[in-house]
């Protein structure tokens, strides 16, 4: 089973540059309107907010004189969003996690394919991070999914995600809800450490049900577990790298493990709205964005792994994030179409 599940992480992502397309431009909006220099993007609370607005936002205001307008909320939303309001958009840069971009690229007339003309440094975007999303889209960052755990109350500390399912984590352990992003994870997860796969998640699912007694909260936004670790209400979970970071670097007694399966890699990516008022605008910014200073600040800082590959780790973000082509690679082309009736067992069968 690792050697199988071990084979899925040199599978490129989504089929990579294999399955890449040209980026040819979407035509111009019929219209053309006038242009403001106010531009609104999404994004996260707690470390990737502080750390967008330091690389990203405020140095990008101070030198266009534009005024960025961070909106908080998830994936879905902001793509949900993006389609409704298609004509006029309410967001001219949504920053879209996997797998919800993996849907947005395969939506025509919201998003534009971009031109990398337009976006001169994502020259040095590893290209399975514009590839990707056959170039509708491009990766700002990336980062491990695995497990998270107080140290003293784990013992010995996790290597599997089969530990999980330990009877000792009864009432204890922490899973992210829809909101939260990563459940799709959780699930292919749930199915390849159970015999299972991106095509029969039926082992999954078996899988999950049988976890529930061990759950203690499926939480629905990423802060929500700070307190329950540091009150030591909860004891394991599966989240992502950087945040349990913050956690241990907060002086609790707290650890981070990639499974020996691997840990999926999770992106977070530029999609551009195809009738934006802020064409040239949200270009600058996307370009801004993925220069190596901002892309250092920003990986440094909240140590996730950079996209832009001359952007250098430093210290302890060297020694906490592993490069991309480390982490398993789940085939989202087979979960997407899955993702609906996904979200709706997970709710009805496992969350219920």
């Amino acid at each position: 089973m690792t050697s199988t599940i071990a084979t899925r992480r040199r599978v490129l992502l989504a089929g990579g540059a294999a399955t890449a397309i040209g980026a040819t431009a979407i035509g111009a909006p019929a219209i053309v309107r006038a242009q403001t220099k106010t531009l609104v993007t999404t994004g996260y609370g707690g470390l990737h907010e502080k750390w967008f607005r330091t690389a990203v936002i405020e140095p990008f205001e101070a030198k266009t004189g534009a005024r960025i307008q961070f909106k908080y909320g998830a994936a879905g939303e902001w793509l949900t969003s993006s389609i409704a309001n298609k004509d006029e958009p309410e967001i001219d840069v949504p920053m879209l996690s996997l797998p919800v971009a993996m849907r947005a690229i395969t939506i025509d007339g919201i998003f534009l394919d971009l031109d990398p003309a337009r976006i001169p440094n994502a020259a040095d975007v590893d290209p399975m991070f514009f590839d990707l999303y056959r170039r509708r889209a491009v990766g700002f960052n990336y980062g491990d999914f695995g497990i998270c755990f107080r140290t003293d109350k784990v013992s010995p500390a996790p290597i599997s995600w089969r530990d999980l399912w330990d009877k000792a984590h009864a009432g204890k352990l922490l899973l992210p809800d829809i909101t939260a992003g990563a459940v799709l994870e959780v699930i292919v997860i749930a199915a390849l450490v159970n015999g299972g796969s991106e095509s029969n998640l039926e082992p999954g699912w078996a899988a999950l049900k049988a976890l529930k007694p061990n759950v203690l909260r499926f939480f629905k936004n990423n802060t929500e577990p700070v307190g329950l670790f540091e009150r030591g209400e909860a004891q394991i979970g599966a989240w992502f790298s950087a945040r349990s970071y913050a956690i241990t670097d907060a002086g609790v007694p707290f650890g981070y493990a990639i499974p020996k399966e691997g840990a999926p890699v999770g992106v977070l990516s530029f999609h551009i709205a195809r009738n934006t008022r802020n064409r040239d605008l949200a270009y600058e910014f996307v370009d801004f964005a993925l220069s190596r200073q901002a892309q250092e600040t920003f990986a440094n800082g909240v140590e996730y792994g950079p996209c832009n590959v001359k952007a250098e780790l430093r210290g302890r973000a060297r020694a906490r994030v592993p490069s991309a082509a480390q982490l398993m690679r789940i085939d989202w082309t087979k979960i997407q179409p899955q993702i609906p009736a996904m979200q709706q067992r997970w709710q009805r069968e496992i969350v219920a």
